[in-house]
């Protein structure tokens, strides 16, 4: 096999590895697939019309992510959320959140326009669908990170999107017109290049959602 085609069926392996984490994620994230549900190679290769490589790379990268847990010779499972993975994550996006925000507000006061950011807002605001709510409202804090210009702030918040989509949606309608009306206040500090106050937003956002959000959990949750 030529350098060429190697490199095309590498690149094919991976879509098809990509394919299959979106889906296994999406039913997770939707409680098609609920904790405690076992994933089997086998099985999941039938169902996707794959081999067992593309499903083998998904099932690594959700575990990564904390969603599955593997065990040798049975498979992967469904991993249970318990209240200190939710904790963990709230922290993690303390360190990341206000100071991308900052940066954000920085780099738009200095000429970085902010129309995307706007356009994502209005999505989160008039979703088309009240369902789509929790993703919109996900693509937004996304695109405040994005703003940053910090790949590296970027690649630490992505094995957060997945749970984090995952409580929004579960969520949405605890702290609904709250979350509206602070992101509307964080796009309105962010554009108007206002680093501190927008920083200072975000930790709030995100801070007091911590405890209506993990009670809104607290059926499903583990302790």
């Amino acid at each position: 096999m030529s350098g060429v085609a190697t490199a095309r069926a590498k690149e094919d392996r991976t879509a098809l590895a990509d394919r299959v984490y979106d889906d296994l994620l999406r039913a997770i994230v939707t409680g098609e697939l609920s904790p405690g549900a076992w994933l089997k190679e086998r099985e999941l290769s039938e169902r996707f019309d794959v081999s067992r490589i593309p499903v083998r790379q998904a099932l690594q990268r959700l575990e990564s992510e904390g969603f599955v847990v593997t065990t040798p010779n049975r498979g992967a499972k469904v991993t249970p959320v318990t209240r200190a993975d939710i904790e963990d994550l709230f922290d993690a996006r303390l360190c990341i959140e206000p100071f991308a925000v900052r940066r954000a507000a920085e780099r738009v006061r200095d000429g970085e326009p902010s129309d995307r950011l706007r356009e994502v807002l209005d999505q989160a605001l008039h979703p088309r669908e009240h369902a789509e709510l929790g993703a919109a409202n996900l693509r937004f804090h996304v695109e405040m990170v994005r703003l940053s210009g910090n790949s590296l702030l970027l690649r630490s918040l992505t094995p957060m999107i997945g749970r984090m989509e995952w409580i929004f949606r579960l969520t949405q309608s605890a702290l609904e017109r709250e979350h509206a009306m602070e992101h509307q206040q964080l796009f309105d500090s962010i554009a108007a290049g206002r680093p501190e106050l927008a920083a200072a937003q975000a930790f709030a956002h995100i801070e007091l959602a911590r405890e209506p959000l993990i009670a809104a959990l607290a059926d499903i949750l583990e302790w």
